[in-house]
């Protein structure tokens, strides 16, 4: 009978917190258009996914509000009703609002839903802002110009595949400098001046590149750009030794240096690829499209800022917006290297000023990798057709809801 007893509590144990939990939360109007001083609610609920979405009660709740105004707030609650939360800022920026809950021992559980991390800003458009070098457009003009009247080497190997052609190349930029690497694709019965064009860049890392053969099927010419100009089909030992070594804190050093620092080499990488695929015969001489997440966000942002041909860009959560936000207004700061007057040149909210063709992007208001601020700064800038999707409970790079709550708009927000 003991045994018996001992073999039901242990299944109730497992049943109690066998549990697939996840957090909903909204705030009690748009997310982005409050006032400054104007009271900020949020409503959060506790639910699990198992149980068709049914709020979970009786669980400790810990709660932490930070802001752009430098405040912090915290409390507790239990999970029987949703979570209320009331704050303010009182000028142009965001607030931040992560609850965890507890387990058992009273530790925040750590799964990759079970925790709210978001947001809400204040007059988002009166955000101050970094003012561009005096000679910025001077600056990207000349180099831009510089590298198209530089003679290239190219080499370039097709791989055995079926339907789609599959180039792999590497492009030289600059005497001395890396190469433009990647892939190039399309399919194999592609007639002359018939592909729209697609560029896609990659977010930070080390590894090989993958080949998007999906991509290319459905009719596009693919150039697939590497990070580095490494080489994009290497053994992984090959990929820790360049973060180990050659490529040590890439993108967090020589940051004072305008030719040194990462970001120019690989801007020009990218200009440098799409020069050599407005070449290539199969492309219609009309559309370009560039997009990328994070770090290839920002390459994307670069290319449609450098490239007059560019038709179109998307760019899911740009990375390395606003980098005068933490230096110069005290704003929170995000996962970047820190504000020098080289980096200036490249940030991604002042190359947004460059970029005129329609442009897409989409932000987490939980996302402190790539602050909502900067976000929102970036997408004022874009001079061209925009559109901005904007998540709640979203970090960098997914979402921890199921249904995030999303915010679109065209234009300007307002």
């Amino acid at each position: 009978m003991k045994k018996l007893l001992l073999i039901a509590s242990l299944a109730f144990t497992v049943t109690l917190w066998a549990e697939s939990l996840y957090f909903d939360g909204k705030t009690d109007k748009n997310p982005v258009l409050y006032k400054a001083g104007e009271p900020m609610t949020f409503l959060i609920s506790l639910r699990d996914k198992d149980a068709e979405g049914a709020m979970v009660k009786g669980r400790k709740l810990v709660w932490n509000r930070t802001g752009d105004d430098g405040k912090t707030e915290h409390g507790e609650a239990l999970s029987d009703e949703p979570l209320k939360i009331t704050t303010r800022i009182d000028k142009p920026g965001f607030v931040r609002i992560i609850v965890n809950v507890l387990d058992h021992n009273g530790n925040p559980k750590t799964g990759r839903t079970e925790r709210f991390e978001s947001g809400a800003g204040a007059d988002v458009n009166l955000l101050p802002a970094d003012p561009l070098p005096a000679d910025f457009h001077a600056f990207w003009d000349k180099e831009v110009a510089r590298l198209h009247k530089t003679p290239f080497d190219t080499e370039v190997v097709e791989l055995p595949h079926r339907d789609v052609k599959v180039l792999k190349f590497s492009i030289s930029t600059f005497p001395g400098e890396r190469p433009a690497t990647g892939y190039i694709l399309y399919p194999r019965d592609a007639a002359p001046a018939s592909l729209p064009m697609m560029v896609r860049f990659t977010g930070y890392g080390f590894h090989a590149t993958g080949i998007p053969f999906g991509v290319a099927k459905k009719g596009w010419l693919v150039v697939e750009v590497t990070r580095q100009g490494e080489a994009p089909d290497r053994e992984a030992e090959y990929y820790k030794n360049l973060q180990e070594h050659e490529m040590k804190n890439y993108c967090f050093r020589n940051n004072n240096d305008k030719y040194k620092n990462d970001f120019y080499g690989m801007y020009m990488r990218g200009q440098r690829a799409i020069q050599y695929a407005e070449t290539l015969p199969v492309w219609n001489k009309k559309e370009i499209r560039v997009e990328g997440g994070s770090m290839g966000a920002a390459q994307a942002i670069a290319a449609a800022a450098l490239n007059p041909h560019v038709t179109e860009c998307v760019a899911e959560i740009p990375w390395m917006a606003d980098l005068a936000g933490k230096a110069r207004f005290q704003r929170l700061g995000g996962w970047a290297p820190g504000y020098t007057e080289t980096l200036r040149y490249f940030d991604t909210a002042n190359l947004a000023t460059r970029v005129k063709c329609p442009t897409t992007i989409a932000i987490g208001l939980g996302d402190y990798v790539c602050p909502p601020s900067g976000q929102m700064i970036l997408f004022r800038n874009l001079a061209g057709e925009k559109t901005i999707k904007i998540h709640q409970n979203r970090i960098h790079g997914r979402c921890l809801q199921p249904d995030p709550y999303e915010t679109v708009f065209t234009g300007e927000i307002r």
